[in-house]
């Protein structure tokens, strides 16, 4: 034990050192540690569930956002559909609108050729009257012995004239 003399190192003193400490050790075992270890389980198991259910937030984050996307998406669809549906049914309106007034303008080009028709009837008609009217008062007039170059002159002129009126 001269060497612990000489170091100054008192035997007696490391070994109640020695066993205070086992004791400090064996109180702290069963005393701090295991309530300090179960609490630092109990606090890792809560981070854990805490990570655990973080990622099941953002799962659900994720799949309520497809699900939104989704929606969205057939929103557009729908909203494609529609818009292409009111251009279609524009496009049907326009064409039976032009339809019909081209109905309308053929109806008023055969109404205008008929009456062009009546009034060039009527026209003839009266031109046929009036040639017979003035060639009754020709016949008449020469029948009489009336009628001489200057008369039957005056007569056609007043004819022309008359007919030039007619339009």
């Amino acid at each position: 034990m001269s060497v612990l003399d000489s170091l100054g190192i008192d035997f007696m003193q490391v070994a109640s050192n020695v066993v205070g400490f086992a004791i400090f050790l064996w109180l702290m075992a069963r005393l701090a540690w295991k309530p300090i270890l179960s609490f630092m389980d109990k606090r890792r198991e809560e981070i854990a569930q805490n990570f655990r259910s973080i990622e099941e937030e953002k799962a659900e984050i994720q799949k309520t956002r497809q699900e939104y996307e989704n929606q969205l998406a057939r929103i557009d669809e729908e909203a494609s559909k529609r818009i292409n549906e009111a251009i279609r049914h524009g496009q049907d309106a326009g064409r039976h609108i032009e339809d019909e007034a081209r109905e309308r303008a053929r109806q008023i080009i055969l109404k205008a050729r008929a009456d062009t028709e009546r009034i060039l009837d009527e026209a003839r008609l009266k031109l046929k009257n009036d040639v017979i009217r003035v060639g009754v008062e020709a016949g008449k007039k020469a029948a009489m012995g009336q009628l001489d170059e200057a008369t039957h002159r005056r007569l056609v002129e007043k004819f022309v004239e008359e007919m030039s009126h007619v339009r």
